[in-house]
């Protein structure tokens, strides 16, 4: 094996870890956030605050000691002021926030499940937004996907064991969160490549952070932190420093070591993440029901990236 080859199987090797750690960071994230709120002390509006507003620190944190990307622009354009507000309200105020206000409502299973929709939305105003063509293929894709994320809504029941009080509004509520991310790829795809991910992601967070805070401020005052157990504590340092930065960070390693097609199929592994995890740690309960739907979800979403 010549030098150059052990070179790039290197770099598919690194690809694809950073994928998996990615995927699972953020298929974790579902038990984690539910076991969060379910303490009652943290409430869905102080943990979005806490998580959008310790991602702006950490991020802005490494953008100090992290090189700007040559490839890339590193500080914002004024032109590109009121794009990036949109942006940022639409994939991290708007779309996180729902998150976990339909998790605290649902099931983390359903939850993690609808969260997976977001190709199918992408093509959708894609094709209403961007005049992207729409195959048999894809509508067969994002009908199959769409009906199996209605599964998910209209057969959710409440369970008090497992704290899900409203698993309609609280699935309604995560299906919410992917149009706002499916419009934000859609509409800000130029934005999104002029700028490098840590520029990106500090100013984005810390607009967000901006916007929620007079909402978030109040229960993030009010919570009693002597109550806070350790596993809480646990779970508040994973969705801060796992799930909201390092797996962001990991994504760009992926995107230049291995092929579009792989990070889509990785996409497939944070539902069955969270689902395994959530069923185990007695968060939720699996049924014939979950299996139909997620399995349509899954081969909706896997026609889709395959069409596209």
């Amino acid at each position: 094996m010549t030098m150059a080859s052990k070179l790039l199987s290197n770099q598919k090797y690194e690809g694809h870890l950073a994928l998996l750690v990615a995927n699972v960071s953020w298929g974790l994230m579902a038990p984690f956030l539910k076991d969060l709120l379910n303490g009652g002390i943290i409430t869905p509006m102080a943990l979005s605050g806490y998580r959008i507003i310790g991602g702006a620190l950490l991020f802005w944190l490494i953008g100090m000691f992290v090189k700007p990307d040559k490839n890339a622009c590193n500080s914002i354009e004024r032109r590109d002021i009121v794009p990036l507000i949109i942006a940022s309200l639409l994939v991290i105020g708007l779309n996180q926030v729902l998150i976990i206000v339909g998790m605290s409502l649902t099931s983390p299973v359903d939850a993690s499940v609808v969260c997976s929709l977001t190709p199918i939305f992408t093509l959708i105003f894609g094709a209403i937004l961007m005049g992207i063509a729409f195959t048999w293929s894809k509508a067969l894709g994002v009908t199959i996907g769409l009906a199996g994320a209605l599964i998910f809504v209209f057969t959710g029941q409440a369970d008090a064991e497992t704290c899900v009080t409203n698993p309609v509004l609280g699935d309604v509520a995560c299906l919410m969160a992917q149009v706002f991310g499916a419009l934000y790829l859609v509409c800000f795809t130029k934005l999104i490549s002029k700028y490098s991910l840590i520029t990106l992601m500090k100013w984005m967070f810390l607009i967000s952070g901006i916007a929620v805070l007079p909402f978030s401020l109040p229960d993030m005052l009010a919570v009693d932190w002597s109550q806070v157990i350790l596993m809480e504590y646990i779970d508040l340092t994973f969705i801060i420093l796992f799930g909201t930065c390092l797996a962001y960070m990991l994504i760009p390693v992926a995107q230049r070591r291995v092929e579009p097609t792989v990070i889509a199929m990785y996409n497939y592994l944070q539902p069955v993440v969270a689902v395994v995890f959530s069923v185990i740690a007695g968060l939720a309960t699996f049924s014939i029901t979950n299996a139909i739907a997620t399995a349509m979800v899954f081969v909706g979403v896997w026609i889709v990236n395959r069409a596209k």
